[in-house]
């Protein structure tokens, strides 16, 4: 599949969606780490099997992550911390490559960055 670039208003009218399966994503994501230590000490007793509700329980949270994770890349978009809820869009600034800058608890998207700087080099769109 050839990268898709994003429009502003491509990534905008994406965003509900995005947010969406942000929100889930973050939702598993702290719920697996929640239940890391249980799982490990499961598994260290060599008691973690698909038949345990825990075992049964952690592997459905594993999917419904991944498929999150893989919507959001099947969209164009870039996933680069479930943690922190951030997610860029390529988009073509000047001729070149740079991202779209999304974190979850914005209302819009309104930064962007080289494809280098990351978080830190958030631009504000104008």
């Amino acid at each position: 599949m050839a990268k898709r670039f994003f429009t502003v208003e491509q990534a905008r009218e994406l965003l509900p969606k995005v947010q969406e399966l942000m929100e889930v994503a973050m939702t598993l994501s702290r719920a697996l780490e929640q239940n890391r230590g249980e799982v490990q000490e499961l598994a260290d007793r060599s008691q973690f099997n698909a038949g345990s509700p825990t075992g049964t329980d952690h592997v459905h949270s594993l999917l419904l992550l991944k498929q999150c994770v893989q919507h959001l890349e099947d969209m164009g978009c870039i996933v680069k911390s479930i943690q922190d809820g951030l997610v860029d869009f390529p988009h073509l600034r000047e001729g070149r490559e740079v991202y779209l800058c999304w974190k979850y608890g914005e209302s819009d998207i309104l930064y962007w960055h080289e494809v280098d700087a990351g978080f830190a080099g958030r631009t504000p769109l104008g």
